[in-house]
């Protein structure tokens, strides 16, 4: 049996407030619920931002660092070359002014011998005692055969002055007598000084004795002398 319901307007109304409470409390539901993804979202997103912010400024960080060791270092090489070159400098500007200082020594050395070859008798002595010097190299030479004394062409008279004592030197140093004459055709070069060179005639044989020969020798063993006096 069928049973029939008569619904009346006040039913209804009731039925109908029902069904939008139910449409209120979902939308209400789903509103709390975007609102709090939103806000999930909204913390995940600013998490993301501060953390990435940070490590921009991490690496910007790094990179100012990097670039600051960078120049600092550039900095330290440049010095430590402008150093190195200023050092090198100094050495060279105090090598240069002792070289110049040892060059004025042996050029005032030069001088007290040029001016010694003006002293006559001093200088006839000092020719005498050279050519003795010389002559001993000589004293297997043959009997007869002539040793050629060779000095500067100024020096012709000085040198022939000088012959006696020189063989009477050499006589009493070998205990013989040897022949010297000075040579009127050979001459020392300009460029030297004073002194000397002994030679047999064909020039074959040769005993060097001028005073730059002797300074030269003499600088080379007493440089180090030289120096030690005038620098330390």
């Amino acid at each position: 049996l069928c049973r029939k319901i008569l619904l009346t307007p006040g039913f209804a109304f009731v039925k109908m407030a029902d069904q939008n409470k139910q449409i209120e409390n979902m939308i209400a539901f789903i509103t709390a619920e975007a609102k709090e993804k939103s806000t999930e979202i909204e913390l995940e997103a600013q998490e993301s931002y501060t953390i990435e912010k940070q490590r921009m400024i991490e690496a910007e960080k790094k990179k100012i660092k990097a670039e600051f060791d960078r120049k600092e270092k550039q900095v330290a090489v440049e010095k430590r070359i402008k150093q190195s070159n200023l050092q090198k400098e100094q050495r060279l500007k105090v090598l240069k002014q002792r070289e110049e200082l040892l060059q004025e020594t042996l050029t005032l050395a030069r001088r007290k011998l040029e001016a010694l070859t003006k002293d006559g008798p001093r200088y006839q002595k000092i020719l005498s005692d050279l050519i003795a010097q010389c002559a001993k190299e000589f004293k297997q030479q043959s009997a007869g055969k002539p040793i050629v004394v060779v000095g500067l062409r100024r020096d012709q008279a000085a040198l022939n002055a000088a012959l006696p004592e020189a063989l009477a030197l050499v006589k009493k140093t070998i205990g013989r007598d040897i022949l010297l004459k000075v040579s009127d055709t050979v001459f020392l070069a300009d460029d030297e000084v004073g002194g000397c060179n002994l030679q047999t005639e064909d020039g074959k044989i040769k005993a060097i004795n001028t005073f730059k020969s002797r300074e030269e020798a003499t600088v080379m063993e007493l440089q180090p002398r030289l120096r030690k006096l005038l620098f330390e």
